[in-house]
């Protein structure tokens, strides 16, 4: 009696990695960059989804990160920088607005900034508690008028910083008071905080196409705003 010939099955591999990415476009680099990262994360998964389920492990694992050379994936690191650069602009606006109050050129305007000085500095030596200190410093920015606000912007920081008190809190405290900064500042701050969940996005997913794993779900970079944590 014969028996039929039994071959050995295909061995199974690894579906190719797709070729070319269409830009999906947005209006910002924060919409352009959460459009990339989801296109992406849907090649990737279909592209996953797509594999057999014979492949052997062993060519699973020689296999693991070839995604991350795709077309799709090499437009991930263009779209984030974007966003990353575009809140660090943000930032230096807030500190172009500070450092661009100016003193008057004029002989009485240089001499009253002085004086006012002075007699800041002086209110400021004597205390000697460091809470303490920062309630005058805030005083003195509530009650300073507007001739005075270019000479504690330009003075106090590097004053505090002297004495080794806080001055995360100087940016707020002008904010009132030098036109434009508010703005500046609640835009400094959304963009920061939207930069920092594109930011995660794209390490999730690029470490999941490092490790060939499944991309987690993306993050919603609207979801966060300027307000202060805990309003």
């Amino acid at each position: 009696m014969t028996f039929p010939t039994v071959r050995p099955a295909r061995p199974a591999y690894p579906p190719p990695i797709p070729s070319g990415f269409i830009d999906p476009g947005g209006k910002t680099p924060v919409e352009k960059a959460l459009r990339t990262q989801a296109a992406v994360h849907k090649i990737y998964s279909d592209w996953r989804a797509a594999h057999s389920k014979d492949i052997d492990p062993d060519v699973l694992k020689r296999n693991a990160g070839a995604f991350s050379v795709s077309d799709a994936a090499l437009a991930l690191p263009e779209a984030v920088r974007a966003v990353l650069d575009d809140s660090d602009a943000a930032s230096q606006k807030v500190n172009a607005l500070i450092k661009g109050q100016r003193v008057g050129d004029d002989v009485a305007s240089q001499i009253a900034a002085q004086r006012f000085w002075a007699r800041a500095t002086r209110t400021l030596d004597s205390i000697k508690d460091t809470p303490k200190l920062v309630a005058a410093a805030q005083d003195l920015i509530a009650n300073a008028d507007d001739a005075q606000i270019p000479v504690v912007a330009e003075e106090l920081s590097s004053y505090l910083a002297s004495r080794n008190a806080p001055t995360g809190w100087l940016t707020d405290a002008l904010s009132s008071r030098i036109p434009g900064l508010s703005d500046a500042q609640a835009d400094s701050i959304l963009k920061a905080r939207q930069a920092a969940v594109l930011a995660q996005n794209h390490q999730n997913l690029t470490r999941a196409m490092q490790n060939d794993t499944s991309a987690p779900p993306l993050l919603d970079p609207y979801a966060v705003t300027a307000e202060a944590y805990g309003e």
